[in-house]
């Protein structure tokens, strides 16, 4: 039975469990603290300088510049993962013709946005998969001589599988094909380092595994895509210079292309990246690595104990091919909408996707919590 020490660190729970990270992850009590220290500024806006202006979203770029391992300067705040993506579709310079590459049965974050180029001539192509993702043979098979940029998910919100983004990656840099990367399901517990993955741009949402408040995400764009990006933010603390913001001329407008120019607006968003900021530096203090290690304990306990017997995995078998996302089903299909009720009668928060459960372990989810869910099955069969 493996230990769980950041238990407390979260909660209280007030009985019931929380095995659904995948959709919304835990504040942890430091990020709850920070929250309030945050609220007391408003409160009494005589504490709120200028300063804080300043700090929170310079501190919130820092913890993200080192969950990435990329320089702070080039991290771009926003409200979602679909804030990123919108931004590339939007600001690149796609032409008539030009082809975008997605995977059928990715969530809509990874497909919406593109769609909307359909209406001046870009060609969305959604290629369908032989197996639950996208691999890089089928890649090298769909991407033709238009193929222009190519989005998917380091893992895949449906089944739980990891992507083989270095490989996809690399069949990406030697065609020229911008390749970009949605990491909300995989950022917190599978340690990153941009710098050595062969991406051109990545998205991620704040409040699933980084445990952060919902309404919060980032991305990050290589500087040389940045710079053929068109996509005119005139936001004054981003673009404004102090001298600019002390003079009494008129006002002029100079396109930028630095990460802040692309920030969403109100980027001193107390009340959300005050405690983003205080969750990733929570995790980052743990290690990423050893926040995985913990995640695989939990997802290895719930994969040997569950009755194969009476459900299928639908995730990966092997290991390398596993997330920290666990889908399943009963072997009768129908049988999973009652078995879904019983948990929330019980308590218990699961997700149910495309027919299938899931469930979402985090370094806060207990070995009780484990087999508590394994004993609901067994007596769902």
């Amino acid at each position: 039975m493996w230990s769980t020490p950041h238990a407390r660190d979260f909660g209280p729970f007030n009985g019931k469990i929380w095995l659904n990270s995948a959709s919304e992850g835990a504040l942890p009590k430091i990020a709850r603290k920070a929250l309030q220290a945050a609220i007391s500024w408003k409160i009494n806006p005589t504490t709120l300088t200028h300063q804080h202006f300043i700090d929170v979203p310079a501190k919130l770029k820092d913890a993200i510049g080192r969950l990435l391992s990329v320089s702070s300067e080039d991290v771009i705040l926003g409200n979602s993962a679909t804030y990123g993506i919108h931004l590339l579709a939007n600001g690149l310079p796609f032409k008539p013709d030009d082809e975008i590459l997605l995977m059928r049965n990715d969530f809509p974050t990874d497909i919406l946005p593109w769609l909307t180029l359909e209406s001046r001539g870009v060609k969305v192509h959604q290629w369908p998969s032989r197996g639950p993702v996208i691999t890089p043979e089928e890649i090298v098979k769909a991407i033709t001589a238009k193929t222009r940029l190519i989005c998917l998910p380091h893992v895949h919100t449906f089944s739980g599988y990891v992507l083989d983004i270095a490989a996809i990656g690399k069949v990406c840099r030697q065609r020229g094909i911008i390749f970009v990367v949605n990491f909300s399901q995989s950022a917190g517990y599978i340690p990153l380092n941009l710098k050595k993955l062969p991406i051109d741009a990545m998205t991620c949402a704040g409040f699933k595994w980084l445990c952060g408040p919902y309404g919060t995400g980032f991305c990050w764009i290589k500087k040389e895509i940045r710079e053929t990006m068109c996509y005119p933010q005139a936001f004054w603390v981003n673009v404004m210079s102090p001298e600019e913001l002390a003079g009494n001329g008129e006002l002029r407008f100079t396109a930028q292309n630095s990460a802040k120019s692309f920030d969403v607006f109100g980027t001193a968003n107390f009340f959300n990246f005050v405690p983003l900021t205080a969750s990733i530096e929570y995790l980052l203090k743990i290690g990423i690595d050893k926040v995985q290690t913990l995640i695989k304990e939990r997802v290895g306990a719930f994969v040997e104990g569950l009755d194969k017997d009476s459900y299928v995995l639908i995730s990966a078998s092997e290991e390398r091919r596993r997330s920290a996302l666990i889908v399943f089903s009963h072997r009768d299909p129908a049988k999973n909408n009652m078995i879904f009720r019983k948990f929330l009668q019980k308590g218990i928060g699961i997700a149910k996707w495309k027919g299938n459960l899931r469930i979402a372990p985090h370094i806060f989810n207990t070995y009780s919590d484990i087999e508590k869910t394994l004993k609901i099955l067994e007596s769902g069969k």
